[in-house]
C-alpha cells in the first residue's frame, strides 16, 4: 500500500513542502517592482516630451539648484509665449495639440474606450479568454475636434471602424465622427465635439499677398479658415433653392478682389436671370452679359477664342506651365444658374453652341489659365452633360440623397456627406470635393449683404483693359508697368484644398 492511500484514512500524513512566507512576499514585491518598471519605461517612452522635460530639468537641479530649475522654467515659459506668437502653426502641432489630446484622452476616452469598441463588436477574445480592442496611439485636439489615432486589430480593415462610427458617436457624445484611413493597419478616429458653422460667417479678409493656392472662402468644421485652390481648377456649385449658391459666388469673388484690382485675375461674369446674382458687383467683372441668351452664349464664344489665342501665345513661347501674371491673368469666368443655358435654352442652336463652348473651355482651358466656376440647381446629367469635367465640386443643401454621389462622386454619402440633411435654417453650409482628396470636408461659406457687395466693387474694381493681346504683349490699360514687381503665389497644378488658419490646424500624422 502507498502512503499516498494511507494519506486519505488519517494514519499517516502527507507532508508537503512550504514556501517561508518571507520568500512569498519578496516574490510578489519582486514581481510588482518588474511590473511597474515595465510601466514606467513604456509611459516614459510613449510621453517623450514629459519625460525629457524632466530629465532636464533633474540635470538643472543636480548642476544649479533651485535657483537654476526657476530660472529655467521661466525661460521655457517666455519662449513658449513667443513661440505661440510667432510661429503658432509650429507651438500647436508640437505642443498645445498633444497637451490638450493627453488631457482628453484621461478625461474622456480612456474610461469610454474599451466599452465602446466591446458595444460596436470591434473587440476580439480569444480561445483563453483574452480580450483585445484597438489600441490607440495619440490623441491630438483643438477646441472644436479631437481626433483619435488607432492601430487595428489584426484582421480589422478601415471600413470595419468605419461602419461602427455611427455607433460611436453617440457613444462618445460628438456631434460628427468620421474614420479616415491614415496607412496600413493604422485609422483616425475625427470626433468633431461641436459644430461652428451653426452661425451666420462673416466676410472673410483676403490675405495681403497674393496667393492663388489659399483663397479665403469661409469656415471649415473643425475651426479653421477654409482656404479655395482656384489655379487648375473648375468649379461646380449645386445646391436647391435658398441653398445658398450666392453666397459661395460672392465668397470667391471676395477672396479674388486683391488679384482683380491689380489685374493678376480677371472676371468674366453670365447671369441668365437678368443680373439679380452678379449685376451688384458688375464693377469687379472685366466682362459681364445678363440680357438675352444671344449675348450670353457670344460672350461664352468670345472667351474660347480668347483661349484659343493664348494656347498659341504660350506655345510660340516654348512655354509649358501657365504662371498668371498681368499680361496673362487666370480668366475666371462665372456663370449663374447654368441650367437654363444647358438644358433650359430658348432653341436648340443657343443650347448646342453653348455645350460647344463649355466643353472646350473645360477640357482645355484648365492648362492655359481658364477656370470655369458654374452654379446650378439640378445635378442630372440631362440637365448637365460634361459634369465630370469639373474637378472642384460644391454640394450645398440638396433634395434627395440619391443627387450626393451625383455630385461629388461614389461613395460621398457613405463617406458622410449627407448634404440632403442640412438644415433649412443654415444656407452657405456645403460638402466640398476636391479630385484627388481623400473625403469630403464640410464648409459654410461667407454671407455678403448688397453692403458688402457695394464696398468690393469700390475696393477693387477691374482695371480697365483694352482687347485681348494676340502677340504676347501687355492689354492697353492694365497698368503692367507698374505691376510686374507684385508678388503672386502660384500653387501647384493639383492639390486639396487647405486651410489658412494655423492657431487651430490638427496634425494628420
Amino acid at each position: 500500500m502507498r502512503a499516498d492511500d494511507l494519506a486519505g484514512t488519517g494514519l499517516v500524513s502527507k507532508q508537503r513542502w512550504v514556501l517561508p512566507l518571507w520568500v512569498s512576499v519578496v516574490r510578489l514585491l519582486c514581481r510588482g517592482g518588474w511590473r511597474a518598471s515595465v510601466a514606467i519605461l513604456r509611459w516614459s517612452v510613449r510621453a517623450k516630451r514629459i519625460t525629457v522635460s524632466l530629465l532636464v530639468l533633474l540635470g538643472v537641479e543636480l548642476w544649479a539648484g533651485r535657483r537654476g530649475v526657476l530660472a529655467a522654467v521661466v525661460v521655457a515659459a517666455v519662449v513658449g509665449v513667443v513661440w505661440a506668437w510667432r510661429w503658432p502653426a509650429s507651438f500647436g502641432r508640437w505642443v498645445a495639440q498633444p497637451t490638450r489630446g493627453a488631457w482628453r484622452w484621461r478625461t474622456r476616452y480612456r474610461r469610454l474606450w474599451h466599452p465602446v469598441m466591446d458595444g460596436v463588436g470591434l473587440t476580439r477574445i480569444t480561445p483563453d479568454r483574452q480580450v483585445f480592442v484597438p489600441r490607440v496611439t495619440a490623441v491630438r485636439s483643438t477646441r472644436t475636434v479631437d481626433v483619435l489615432h488607432v492601430r487595428l486589430l489584426h484582421g480589422h480593415t478601415p471600413e470595419d471602424i468605419a461602419a461602427s462610427a455611427e455607433g460611436m458617436r453617440h457613444a462618445f457624445g460628438a456631434h460628427r465622427l468620421k474614420v479616415v484611413e491614415a496607412g496600413p493597419g493604422r485609422v483616425r478616429i475625427v470626433c468633431y465635439s461641436r459644430d461652428p458653422l451653426t452661425r451666420v460667417v462673416p466676410p472673410i479678409e483676403p490675405g495681403t499677398v497674393p496667393d492663388l493656392g489659399a483663397v479665403p472662402v469661409g469656415l471649415a468644421e473643425d475651426g479653421q479658415t477654409y482656404a479655395a485652390v482656384l489655379l487648375g481648377m473648375h468649379v461646380l456649385i449645386t445646391g436647391a433653392s435658398g441653398a445658398g449658391k450666392g453666397s459661395v459666388l460672392w465668397s470667391i469673388v471676395r477672396g479674388l478682389g486683391p488679384h482683380v484690382a491689380s489685374g493678376v485675375v480677371r472676371l468674366r461674369g453670365l447671369d441668365p436671370k437678368g443680373g439679380m446674382e452678379l449685376f451688384p458687383g458688375r464693377a469687379l467683372f472685366t466682362h459681364y452679359a445678363d440680357d438675352n441668351a444671344d449675348e450670353l452664349v457670344e460672350l461664352l464664344e468670345r472667351t474660347v477664342e480668347d483661349m484659343n489665342a493664348r494656347k498659341r501665345r504660350l506655345k510660340a513661347a516654348g512655354l509649358r506651365a501657365f504662371v498668371p501674371s498681368v499680361a496673362d491673368p487666370l480668366e475666371v469666368v462665372i456663370v449663374d444658374e447654368l441650367a437654363f443655358l444647358t438644358a433650359y435654352a430658348p432653341t436648340r442652336e443657343i443650347k448646342s453652341r453653348v455645350t460647344t463652348a463649355l466643353s472646350l473651355l473645360l477640357s482645355q482651358g484648365r492648362a492655359v489659365g481658364f477656370c470655369v466656376i458654374a452654379a446650378l440647381q439640378d445635378p442630372r446629367k440631362d440637365v448637365l452633360a460634361f459634369r465630370n469635367l469639373f474637378t472642384y465640386r460644391i454640394a450645398l443643401r440638396l433634395t434627395e440623397d440619391s443627387e450626393v454621389d451625383m455630385v461629388l462622386g461614389a461613395g460621398a454619402l457613405d463617406r458622410g456627406a449627407a448634404c440632403h440633411r442640412i438644415p433649412l435654417s443654415q444656407p452657405g453650409v456645403a460638402f466640398v470635393y476636391v479630385d484627388g482628396a481623400a473625403e469630403p470636408v464640410r464648409v459654410r461659406f461667407s454671407y455678403l449683404t448688397d453692403a458688402d457687395i457695394r464696398a468690393m466693387t469700390e475696393r477693387w474694381p477691374a482695371p480697365p483693359t483694352g482687347p485681348a493681346p494676340t502677340d504676347g504683349s501687355t492689354p492697353a490699360g492694365s497698368g503692367a508697368s507698374d505691376r510686374h514687381s507684385e508678388p503672386v503665389r502660384v500653387p501647384g497644378p493639383r492639390r486639396a484644398p487647405h486651410r489658412v488658419n494655423p492657431r487651430h490646424r490638427v496634425d494628420p500624422r
